[in-house]
């Protein structure tokens, strides 16, 4: 990822050094224009994300990434991964599989691939989409630990990152005295 914009946009969201997982995409629809910092979905298509637009290049499909792991980890969008990537070691959460969503409404696609797992956390958003969710997931498997307490003072796990991050950065400013 090249462009100022996009990288300020990171920046923004507190996962400017998470760019392993995201490209620097330049798309056009009706002869204008665009790009965005691109997410890769198993259907070879893009989420898509800039500071004006959230959208879907090619098919809407989840995201995983395999790791050889009994765990799973389940996020609804990739900057709450993203963000969960920067507070992995300090969480002393172990590697493990993950599973992007793009849209809660992706999670009736993943039901089955779950029974291969012993342990499977989510970190959904904490609204009624994502209560639906974990209770879709609950009814059908008994390995389910729901990991918003982690954040349960806020919308999503990204928005918690960015809140504790400006809290740190405001209690540790430096103090001129006149």
């Amino acid at each position: 990822i090249q462009h100022p914009a996009l990288l300020e946009y990171l920046k923004s969201r507190k996962v400017e050094n998470q760019t392993t997982y995201l490209k620097e995409i330049h798309y056009q629809i009706n002869d204008k224009n665009y790009f965005g910092i691109g997410f890769k979905n198993d259907s070879g298509g893009y989420e898509i994300r800039n500071k004006y637009s959230k959208i879907c290049l090619g098919k809407k499909d989840i995201s995983t990434i395999k790791n050889s792991s009994e765990n799973v980890k389940i996020f609804e969008g990739f900057f709450d991964f993203l963000s969960f990537k920067n507070v992995e070691n300090f969480l002393e959460k172990e590697p493990s599989d993950y599973i992007i969503l793009n849209s809660v409404s992706m999670i009736s696609n993943i039901k089955n691939s779950l029974r291969n797992y012993e342990n499977i956390e989510l970190y959904f958003d904490n609204d009624e989409a994502g209560n639906r969710a974990l209770e879709m997931l609950k009814n059908e498997l008994e390995n389910i630990e729901d990991c918003r307490v982690l954040y349960s003072d806020f919308k999503d796990l990204n928005e918690y990152l960015t809140q504790q991050t400006n809290e740190v950065h405001q209690q540790y400013k430096p103090r001129f005295k006149r």
